[in-house]
């Protein structure tokens, strides 16, 4: 595994929800998500869902650019795209948001409505 200084490997110690819920607070903070891009977005399925990965700093997804993402770079969206244009578009294609893998361990997976109804909440305390 590649170098990685504390607090990024205290966060990726967390459990699946605590990155879903440090995810939400960055995001809405910093007004940014990361994704990985080459050619295309980064992109898990299984047997019912395809889903689009995200991560609320730069040093997550560059961590995740491994194996089958070795060739993808972490690219960032800005909030006020990903809220109004990405998970609507997800919304309507029936593609769901997996928040926060590491590379040890899988993250949240959940409906893209339901992610931004978490983030218009976490928003509403920055207002």
């Amino acid at each position: 595994m590649k170098d990685i200084n504390k607090k990024v490997q205290n966060v990726i110690n967390l459990s699946a929800s605590e990155r879903y819920s440090y995810f939400i607070r960055k995001v809405a903070d910093f007004e940014q998500v990361w994704g990985l891009y080459s050619d295309g977005w980064a992109t898990l399925a299984n047997d019912e869902e395809k889903m689009l990965a995200f991560w609320p700093e730069i040093e997550f997804a560059e961590l995740c650019a491994t194996d089958a993402w070795k060739d993808y770079q972490p690219k960032k969206i800005s909030l006020e795209d990903f809220i109004e244009k990405w998970l609507n578009g997800m919304t309507r294609d029936g593609i769901k948001a997996a928040i926060f893998y590491t590379p040890a361990e899988k993250g949240v997976v959940i409906p893209a409505q339901e992610l931004r109804g978490a983030l218009d909440k976490e928003l509403e305390q920055y207002e």
